[in-house]
């Protein structure tokens, strides 16, 4: 996300705003594989790299780029601890939080990723539009 350094400079470091970040599946088995794979990956504190893997693996919508086999790979690849990246992977722990946070996004009118919301509003993903919604919520105390 290219915003994300400016607002983790400008507002996350002075301690005025949190950033929370949700991976959701919106297009299908793969996209949900790859997400569960994320938040696996996230428990070695690998999320952002294996994020970065995945969207430059890509290869259009359910055409294997994401199979549990490819996922595996990643995790490989990026140097973590495949025992337990593996085991959390087939045993789907994260699915049920996964479906969770993907209805709650569809509900907030998501439809692509990535998307950002100030106190659950869309804000269209450029910086200056991040940045006047951060203020706005900060000015009113939100």
């Amino acid at each position: 996300m290219s915003v994300l350094p400016a607002i983790e400079q400008e507002f996350i470091a002075l301690g005025d705003v949190k950033i929370e970040v949700r991976p959701i599946a919106i297009i299908g088995e793969e996209s949900s594989l790859a997400v569960q794979a994320a938040r696996c990956a996230n428990e070695q504190d690998m999320f952002w790299e294996f994020q970065d893997t995945l969207y430059a693996n890509q290869s259009g919508e359910n055409k294997g780029a994401f199979s549990k086999a490819n996922l595996k790979r990643f995790a490989e690849a990026l140097g973590l601890d495949t025992t337990a990246f593996n085991s959390c992977l087939d045993s789907e722990k994260y699915a049920a939080t996964v479906r969770q946070d993907t209805a709650a996004a569809q509900g907030a009118g998501v439809k692509s990723t990535p998307t950002i919301l100030v106190n659950g509003a869309k804000v269209e993903p450029v910086l200056d539009a991040v940045k006047a919604a951060i203020e706005a919520a900060l000015a009113d105390g939100s």
